[in-house]
């Protein structure tokens, strides 16, 4: 159900962009295919592997940003972090106030499927990080 949805997304939404649907919860396969074809300005980076974390890493064209997917032992996608250069501020703002709403300061939050998702976004020295995770549920 949720690959039928993602791809009904993918085929009628014009300008995809790279967090409008989150990648939490699918798994490796399905995330390396939607990166492919999807994604086109995301490449593959194979340049640092880290053995003891399960990640796949893609950089864009630019390399003004770097997209990490981290996924649990059973390869489900359970965050992602995206690590932009400053040149990509305002473009990155703007997207996400118009995808999820103006920003309670520097986090967004949205729905989607039934679950409450998060992006954060935390500036460092010489680039800012933007980090997606999904809301635990309250009882």
């Amino acid at each position: 159900m949720k690959t039928t949805i993602l791809i009904a997304i993918l085929t009628f939404v014009p300008g995809f962009q790279v967090i409008s649907q989150s990648m939490i919860g699918l798994g490796k396969e399905l995330v390396r295919e939607h990166v492919k074809q999807e994604c086109r300005e995301f490449h593959r980076d194979n340049s640092v592997v880290r053995q003891r974390f399960n990640y796949l890493k893609y950089v864009n064209s630019m390399k003004t940003k770097t997209w990490i997917l981290y996924f649990d032992e059973e390869n489900v996608c359970k965050s992602t972090k995206m690590i932009c250069d400053y040149s990509e501020m305002d473009a990155e703002r703007a997207r996400l106030d118009e995808k999820f709403g103006k920003a309670d300061g520097d986090v967004w939050t949205f729905e989607q499927d039934g679950e409450q998702y998060q992006i954060s976004l935390t500036k460092q020295d010489w680039y800012f990080s933007l980090r997606e995770r999904r809301l635990m549920k309250e009882n």
